[in-house]
């Protein structure tokens, strides 16, 4: 797994090529905990 197509730093990814599936895992991670966030506040407050 050299070559990163999902990565947009393939320098990085040719260097480390499991970053990308941590960057994909972590940007779903902190859109849901975004979302659980907001959820949970607007409960609260309302």
């Amino acid at each position: 797994m050299k070559n990163c197509k999902l990565c947009r730093y393939s320098k990085i990814c040719n260097d480390l090529p499991g970053i990308c599936i941590v960057a994909q895992y972590a940007a779903v991670a902190v859109l849901i905990g975004a979302l659980g966030f907001l959820f949970i506040t607007q409960e609260l407050l309302a």
